[in-house]
């Protein structure tokens, strides 16, 4: 069973990915506080949120949840 909060996923592949919080926010028609509070777990993520970022960054929330981190060793 996976317990890892889906918030910490998508900190991590926002980074792995390169993404800026700032552009992901504008994406998911979200303020930049407001994504920078669920990033760092402030308050809670609803699913609607959830649909628009995982829209914004296309990928679903299904590979989301799945996510592991990349090796950066390679």
């Amino acid at each position: 069973m996976n317990n890892v909060d889906i918030r910490d996923k998508l900190k991590a592949f926002l980074w792995d990915k390169g993404y800026s919080q700032k552009r992901v926010a504008e994406m998911a028609n979200l303020s930049d506080s407001k994504l920078s509070s669920i990033l760092l777990k402030r308050r809670k993520l609803d699913a609607n949120e959830l649909f628009d970022i995982c829209n914004a960054i296309e990928i679903t929330p299904s590979e989301l949840r799945e996510y592991k981190r990349e090796d950066k060793a390679s």
